[in-house]
């Protein structure tokens, strides 16, 4: 379903879909023409709620204008009442299928909402073979959405043991309420314009008095109760969408207010704790809001590697944009205490539709977020991505019952990670206008969540012999998308005895790799996928210190008197040096060739010199930084075994070890360069 500007903005605080009491006596007494012209006034000031019952009584006079029927099918959805939106949209398309070709399409957006695949499929299938307009975009939304009916019927097959809990009427109200998170296992923190009354209130007027604030509710006896205000709310001001660093002392937020024109825009706010209290919030400078577009619903992450904060935020800015509402970031470096440029996260996670409410779980470096242009059930569902500013895995449904037809936002995890809560608008709310029209808080507890801990031991060697357990050394966790490629999420280091310890999440593919200063780096692979118990995972590593000297890769062959690498050879290199580097990617490497004493000096010397290129010019065409690479010939200068035996006979077995490649450490890359972030 296409998030209309009317349920975006109540998403962001920008208005409170809230619409005008009208008169329906007087309505009924009004001329077509009359009817027509106040509905079409309350759609310019997005105000679909009070244009219903215009087009309704139109309707009744005119039973089959094709073009109202539209104006009024929309009008519903914008109002997320999805049955009577499905059934005006097919109406409208009965009336005047031509002119109304695309009533088809979002008939079948509604039918999706209310969560009928087949017929959606239909009516998608239907809609394609007859739109003959120029909209582009319209044209490959629908292919997509064909392809994601069968989507949304495999995910409702992969259904988690989940419970979903609707929160009472003490926390939620009929109007929206908003990014619920826990500030600890007793306390829910959220926010709401804690009224059942239809409020009218107009966008741009600064005397409003009925604002969304920050509330609190408690777990008493196991159920959610509404407690009353808390910090940071501002007169006039609507507040919401708190974000806390790990440790709790940092706290990101939303306000929003009018500007200069009268248009509600929103901003992110920062404030510190400082032994329990909290400092007057310091809105962030222009370049992160930019007083032209929304900046709000942020989500705190922290770099593993050098503590930095990542803000992931929500905006409708253009330049960079990947269409829509997408989610950006920033970073604040923790060293020099500056906010850096705002950037996209990019299209592993944006579409061209909109996403929001991002949630960060720093636990798993899990990104989780709301978007409509992902395969899902309908509206906005709920994915989840690991992942760092803008290298990400591929975004996973977290499939039902936390998603549903309807819009469904706002997931957060709990601090026991067993449960949490998210925002829906599906049937069963607290409704005010219609049975899907307002977002209400729901818990979800898993039943039976899978905890995974992961344990070793890091031991010394030297010349394969054991040398001792290793403390502070560095246990890096990297999970692998379906390409393979390793993203990092999570680093320890080991104890006085060489052991870690770290959690994992079920269903991941995972590398890990042990390293320590002055040390070759050692990885493994690991998968917890097909784990459905919980339990402790062991893996033991066992690291060398950094060779002093050269290191022979053993069966590096060419064909004779020449220097291209055999079929052979190249396999050497693929289990020998190839992954070594790969582990490694700080170490600088010479690649030496040698060769026996036939032959004349200079003439040993160039083939050498080339033998040793052929291997650095192969590790370069499989991705490895030719920084780190140098090719040396030295001939038959280095021999570490006799061409020829006391006697002056000659010795095959000495020119054979002659003959060889080597390696050796000559120095290290910057490692703060290798891991730098593009800020």
């Amino acid at each position: 379903m296409t998030v209309t500007k009317y349920i975006y903005i109540a998403l962001l605080f920008l208005s409170f879909g809230a619409s005008a009491q009208v008169d329906t006596a007087a309505v009924k007494k009004m001329s077509p023409a009359d009817l027509k012209h106040f509905a079409k006034h309350a759609v310019q000031q997005n105000d679909y709620a009070e244009a219903i019952p215009y087009y309704e009584q139109y309707l009744k006079l005119k039973k089959n204008d094709p073009k109202i029927q539209f104006k009024l099918a929309e009008c519903y959805r914008h109002e997320r009442d999805y049955a009577k939106a499905e059934l005006m949209y097919g109406a409208a398309y009965k009336s005047d299928p031509q002119k109304n070709v695309t009533a088809l399409y979002y008939k079948a957006k509604m039918q999706q909402a209310k969560g009928s695949y087949d017929l959606a499929k239909e009516d998608f299938k239907k809609f394609k073979k007859e739109y003959k307009g120029p909209d582009r975009v319209l044209k490959k939304a629908v292919t997509k959405d064909i392809e994601y009916m069968d989507s949304a019927k495999l995910i409702l097959t992969l259904e988690k043991k989940i419970i979903v809990q609707h929160l009472d009427t003490s926390i939620n109200k009929t109007h929206v309420e908003a990014s619920p998170v826990t500030l600890d296992e007793n306390t829910l923190l959220y926010s709401s314009l804690r009224t059942n009354k239809r409020e009218y209130i107009v966008e741009g007027d600064t005397n409003n008095t009925l604002v969304r604030k920050f509330y609190t509710a408690k777990k008493i006896d196991n159920e959610w109760k509404f407690q009353g205000e808390w910090e940071m709310n501002e007169p006039g001001e609507n507040t919401g969408n708190a974000a806390f660093t790990p440790d709790g002392k940092k706290m990101y937020f939303t306000r929003c207010k009018p500007n200069w024109t009268g248009t509600m825009i929103c901003a992110i706010y920062v404030s510190e704790n400082n032994n329990g209290t909290w400092s007057e919030p310091q809105k962030l400078d222009k370049s992160i809001n930019n007083p032209k577009y929304n900046s709000t619903q942020p989500a705190v992450a922290v770099d593993p590697v050098k503590g930095n904060e990542y803000v992931y935020f929500v905006s409708n800015r253009k330049d960079g944009g990947r269409g829509g509402n997408d989610i950006w970031y920033f970073v604040y470096d923790k060293k020099k205490k500056i906010y850096k440029e705002p950037k996209n996260v990019g299209t592993k996670i944006n579409t061209a539709k909109d996403e929001m409410s991002p949630y960060f779980d720093n636990e798993t470096r899990t990104l989780y977020f709301s978007s409509e242009g992902w395969a899902g059930l309908g509206g906005h569902d709920v994915y989840k991505s690991s992942g760092e500013a803008k290298k990400w895995t591929i975004p996973e449904n977290v499939g039902k019952p936390v998603n549903s037809g309807a819009d469904d936002i706002f997931y957060t995890v709990s601090k026991n990670r067993e449960e949490g809560f998210f925002v829906s608008n599906r049937e069963g709310g607290n409704a005010l206008k219609n049975s899907t029209c307002c977002d209400d808080i729901y818990q979800y507890k898993h039943t039976e969540y899978i905890h995974l801990n992961l344990i070793g031991n890091i031991t010394e060697m030297f010349d394969s012999v054991l040398v001792g357990k290793l403390k502070d050394a560095v246990i890096e966790l990297y999970v692998k998308d379906a390409s393979g490629e390793k993203i990092l999420i999570k680093t320890t280091t080991t104890d006085k005895d060489g052991k870690y310890d770290i959690s994992l999440e079920a269903g991941k593919d995972y590398f890990i790799m042990a390293k320590k200063d002055g040390f070759l780096n050692s990885g493994q692979d690991l998968t917890t996928k097909n784990i459905s118990t919980s339990q402790t995972l062991e893996k033991n590593f066992n690291i060398n210190k950094l060779p002093k000297e050269p290191i022979r890769i053993k069966n590096i062959q060419y064909e004779f008197d020449r220097s291209e690498l055999t079929a052979s050879s190249k396999t050497v290199i693929d289990t020998t040096i190839y992954p070594l580097l790969l582990e490694n990617p700080q170490l600088i490497v010479e690649l030496s060739s040698h060769t026996d004493s036939k032959g004349a000096d200079k003439y040993n010397q160039n083939l050498s010199q080339k033998r040793a290129e052929s291997v650095v010019k192969y590790l370069i065409s499989k991705g490895i930084d030719t920084k780190r690479l140098q090719a040396v010939g030295y001939g038959e200068a280095k021999p570490i075994a006799p061409n020829e035996k006391p006697d002056g006979s000659d010795d095959p077995d000495g020119r054979q070890q002659n003959r060889r490649t080597e390696f050796r450490v000559i120095g290290q890359l910057d490692v703060e360069i290798i891991n730098e972030d593009e800020n």
